[in-house]
Formats: structure tokens, C-alpha cells, sequence
């Protein structure tokens, strides 16, 4: 090797990859403290709080990435692999790595990457489109609740329950977050609950209807734009500006200062339309509190990510004695840091009161980094289908694989772009089912494909639940639907990534050969023929595995268990 790309698209050489992913488990403490650093050495504030190096998410912020090429290159240089350049993406990352080489008397040439015009202008214009169009869509959103406010359905005068969701194409009427959860309560227990939406996956022009469904559903709903001010929203704009004068003090990871990666991040205002949300709902909770509402329960739909740090600073500061938890919906990967609380972070009040987890087989790991957070468990929601009889069964004459793409478009164009030379090496009765997730557009996935649509790609949509029990292998990766699958003892292929993190969904427990984690084609195509191959003495051993897994990851949902969730008696 003579040249070593760390760049933020990942190109790791394969040979280093399975380094790199166990580099990048190993440093997850070290990561951590560094985080932890800025909440004991900074001024705390809501800038700080909602900043996008601070907020531990692996797949928005950067700074993880670096700090695994950085611990990745020492090991190198221990290893003396023949390294002649290093070509970096960021100009703060060049200059560590350039001191850190020379530090080390080593000859190697640091080098940013040509990038075409188009590609540089694109990254002078981000920072101002950030600036604008985060600000804009809130505004229109505001704009559209006071022309609808005459539909708002008034609070009951009791102490409310609230809950944080999304809505997204399709799901106004049937929630796909919390599905059931009404079910289990009385008329009177119904109408103290109401759902705080965060709308995603419309276009501006389509906001006036979407508020007209919510206003008119019968679920209910109470919109944040009916509370907020203007000067929230100037607020929240401001944060462009004051978190480039924020101080950051030395921040050193394995011995190194990386400080001016940490200011480059903060310049480049990555994250900005999740900080602008966040802050809102830290207005929206003192809006609250300054309307006199009254509130028994808040639930966060928790992924600790930057929209939830600003959600639950609010609702502790201005409702310190309500009951705050944390709904975490799925089971995260062991990259998605994020989603495992520090000591800092409920030191500093800006993670629910309580952690609530989907699955007993979760509590330990919700713990992994903050040893005393209260974890309970509750039902698993958007799973409970897993506990009903199975509707479908495979057609016979094909053996179906259903594709899920994932959220990232990276991960799905990877996943596409394998498959297309896996495919023919199959034979004509495997066919190939390609799910595309629901909030990506398929011409778009068309769009990013470098390849022509191969014949042999099946598009199909519907319930997830349907498709996948029509199907005899899943083939994904990142989702939660992947350990979802196993849990019905279906056979599921993880593909990993060739040229940087992987993110597994299978917790570590789970060694059967239920499923099987591939970063090649052969191994992907092998990976077929031995679950298309199987025994029934092995479908049969697999599906016990997956009623183990049910039983320890996904929760049933019982009125017993929705009450409990929601601090009902009886």
C-alpha cells in the first residue's frame, strides 16, 4: 500500500477494513470521554447542547469517522506498513495528520483531494442553502397552523400526556411508531394523550394538507407552530452565528490535540436544520409552561440524536417534576453511539429521566456507557405483528429474497451495486424483491445508481410484514428490520461495508448462523446457497432461534404493558 484514503465517503482499503471496524468498537470509550471533555470543560449551554460534534451520531457528524482513521493510522505506522501518502477530505484533519507523520519522522506526503468545480461549489453553497432553508420550511409551517388554528382541537382541562413522533407520507391515520398504544385506554384516557408531530418526507407545498389531516384526525395531535413565537424562531436562527463564536477549549483524543477538526465541524454548521429543530422544541416546552398546560407524561421517541437534546432539556427544566422518558423504538447498532446515554449527558439533564427499551435483552446494553440510567422495558410497538399468527408462506416454485434498502443512500446504492453481479450467478428461480424505504424516493435511488436498472430487480412496496413473510432471505443492512426478520426465523444477510463502518444490527448475543454478515459477492452468493440449501432439520432449528430472539428483544403488546408505559393504573 502506498496511498491511504481517509476521507469521510470511506475509502478504506478492504484489507483494513475488518481493522477498522474493530478499531472503531474499541475507541467507542475513548470517543465518549472526549465528548464528555466538552460538557466539563465548556460553558454549557443550548448551543453547545444541540452542536453537531457533541451529539455522538455516527451517521450525521463527522468527528467520529476522523478520530477512527486517526487511532487507524497510529496502528499502521506501529505495524510500519509502507505508507507514501494519505489523502484527506478536511483541511483541519490534513493538518493533524501532517503533524502527527512528522512528529513520527516519517516521509508521507498529506494531500486534500482535486475535487471537480462542481463538487467545491457545492460545499460553499451548503452552508447558506442550511441557513435558509431550515428557517424557511418552520416558517411556513407557522404561517399554515395560524391560517388552520380555527380546526386546533383544545387541550382537556387534566394533566396531559405527550408524545413525540413523526409523520411521514401515509402514516397520519396509522401510526407506525406506536401502533396499538390507543387501544389499550378508555374515551376519557384517549383524549388527555396528544402526539407532537415532526413532519418529514413532504414537500413545502404539500404542509397545508398534511396540518388539515392533523388537525382533522382523530387522533390527536397539537402542533408545536401553534405555541412558538417569532422570536423562537429568531432564537433558534441564531444559532448559525453564535456557535461559531462558541469557545472550545483543547480537546485531545489518544494524545493528540484535534481541536481545530472539532471548530471546522462547528464552522461548517453541519447539522444546522436539526439544531434550528431541536431549539424549537426547547421553546415549545417553555411555551408550555408559560400557557399553563399541565403535563403527567412525556415520551421522546429517543435516538439521543440532536433534535431530541433540545426536546428534553425543555421539558426537564420547565417541567422538572413531570415524568420524562425515552421511548427507544428499535434495537441500535453497536456504531450507533448516540443511542447509548452518557454519565455526562444525565449529569446534564439533556436525556429523559428514564431510558425505555423494547426488549428485555436491551436493558444491559442501554446501560453500556452509563452505568446508572433508569432502563425499564415496554412494549415493542412497531414489532407486534411478530407476535401474530404468520398470514403468508413463500411461493414454492421461487425462492424469494426481499431486499430492504436502508435510509442512507449510500448504504442502498452499495447493496444494489453488489447484487447486480450477484444476480448472475443465480438461477432463474431466485428471484429478487427490492423494497426501497419509505421515505426514499425510487427515482432517486434510479437517479444515484451508476448502472442500468437491472431486469432481475423486483420493485415492490406494502407492509414490510407482508413482504418479508412472503419471502425466504432478507438481504439489508443498518435497519432494524434485519434482527425484525430473524425473529421469525427467517434467514437475514447482513452486508457490510467494504470501504469503511459497517453498522450491524444484530446484537453481539446473537451468534447462530441464523444470519451472516458478507462484504463480497462470493460471500454474499454463498451466503444464498446455504440458506437456499437448508435442511428442515435446519429451518426448523432457526425457526426456535427466532422465537428465542422474540421473546428476548421485542416485547409483546398487552393492555397490561401500554398502561404501564403510559403511568395508567390497573
Amino acid at each position: 500500500m502506498t496511498t491511504l484514503y481517509l476521507t469521510l465517503n470511506g475509502k478504506i482499503p478492504f484489507s483494513y477494513v475488518l481493522l477498522y471496524n474493530r478499531i472503531a468498537f474499541d475507541i467507542r470509550k475513548d470517543f465518549n470521554d472526549l465528548i464528555g471533555a466538552f460538557f466539563r470543560n465548556c460553558p454549557v449551554n443550548m448551543d453547545l447542547i444541540v452542536s453537531s460534534p457533541v451529539s455522538r451520531n455516527t451517521f450525521a457528524s463527522p468527528l467520529f469517522h476522523y478520530c477512527c482513521c486517526l487511532a487507524l493510522l497510529q496502528e499502521l505506522v506501529l505495524k510500519n506498513e509502507p505508507i507514501t501518502e494519505i489523502i484527506s477530505d478536511s483541511k483541519a484533519f490534513k493538518k493533524i495528520v501532517e503533524n502527527y507523520v512528522t512528529s513520527r519522522g516519517l516521509n508521507v506526503r498529506v494531500t486534500l483531494p482535486r475535487l471537480p468545480i462542481r463538487q467545491r461549489l457545492k460545499k460553499i453553497i451548503r452552508p447558506v442553502y442550511s441557513f435558509f432553508a431550515a428557517p424557511f420550511r418552520q416558517f411556513l409551517l407557522s404561517i399554515i397552523a395560524k391560517k388552520t388554528r380555527a380546526l386546533q382541537k383544545p387541550f382537556v382541562p387534566e394533566p396531559l400526556t405527550l408524545i413525540d413522533t413523526f409523520v411521514l407520507p401515509g402514516n397520519i391515520e396509522r401510526d407506525i411508531y406506536y401502533q396499538g398504544i390507543l387501544s389499550a385506554l378508555s374515551e376519557k384516557e384517549r383524549q388527555r394523550v396528544y402526539f407532537v408531530p415532526l413532519i418529514a418526507g413532504y414537500r413545502p407545498r404539500q404542509y397545508l394538507s398534511v396540518v388539515k389531516q392533523l388537525r382533522r384526525s382523530s387522533r390527536n395531535f397539537v402542533l408545536k407552530e401553534d405555541y412558538l413565537r417569532l422570536r423562537d424562531y429568531l432564537y433558534a436562527w441564531g444559532h448559525f452565528f453564535r456557535i461559531r463564536v462558541l469557545k472550545v477549549g483543547t480537546c485531545v483524543f489518544q494524545g493528540i490535540d484535534i481541536s481545530s477538526l472539532v471548530r471546522e465541524e462547528m464552522n461548517s454548521c453541519r447539522g444546522f436544520d436539526s439544531s434550528f429543530q431541536s431549539l424549537l422544541n426547547y421553546c415549545f416546552a417553555k411555551r408550555l409552561k408559560n400557557n399553563g398546560i399541565q403535563l403527567k407524561l412525556v415520551i421522546d421517541w429517543f435516538e439521543n440524536q440532536i433534535v431530541d437534546r433540545g426536546w428534553n432539556a425543555g421539558f426537564r427544566r420547565f417541567f422538572p417534576k413531570t415524568v420524562i422518558k425515552g421511548y427507544q423504538g428499535f434495537a441500535p447498532t453497536p456504531h450507533y453511539l448516540c443511542m447509548y446515554p452518557t454519565e455526562e449527558e444525565m449529569e446534564n439533564e439533556v436525556i429523559p429521566k428514564e431510558v425505555v427499551v423494547i426488549g428485555k435483552g436491551l436493558v444491559q446494553s442501554a446501560r453500556k456507557f452509563c452505568a446508572n440510567i433508569d432502563v425499564t422495558v415496554a412494549p415493542a410497538f412497531r414489532f407486534q405483528r411478530l407476535w401474530q399468527k404468520r398470514k403468508s408462506l413463500p411461493n414454492s416454485n421461487f425462492y424469494t429474497i426481499l431486499v430492504a434498502l436502508p435510509i442512507l443512500m449510500n448504504e442502498s446504492i452499495r447493496i444494489l451495486t453488489l447484487l447486480e453481479y450477484v444476480t448472475r450467478e443465480l438461477n432463474q428461480d431466485v428471484r429478487l424483491w427490492i423494497k426501497p424505504h419509505p421515505t426514499t424516493p425510487l427515482s432517486q435511488i434510479k437517479r444515484a445508481l451508476s448502472l442500468k436498472w437491472p431486469e432481475r430487480f423486483e420493485v415492490i412496496s406494502g407492509d414490510f410484514n407482508d413482504c418479508i413473510e412472503e419471502s425466504d432471505l432478507l438481504i439489508s443492512s443498518t435497519s432494524s428490520t434485519c434482527l425484525e426478520t430473524i425473529a421469525k426465523g427467517i434467514p437475514v444477510v447482513v452486508v457490510g461495508n467494504r470501504t469503511g463502518l459497517t453498522h450491524n444490527p444484530i446484537p453481539e448475543a446473537i451468534i447462530e448462523d441464523i444470519w451472516q454478515l458478507c462484504y463480497t459477492q462470493d460471500e454474499v452468493a454463498k451466503a444464498i446457497q446455504f440458506y437456499q440449501n437448508r435442511s428442515l432439520k435446519k429451518v426448523m432449528e432457526h425457526e426456535e432461534v427466532g422465537r428465542r430472539i422474540r421473546k428476548e428483544y421485542f416485547e409483546p403488546v398487552t393492555r397490561e404493558g401500554v398502561r404501564r408505559f403510559l403511568e395508567l393504573e390497573g
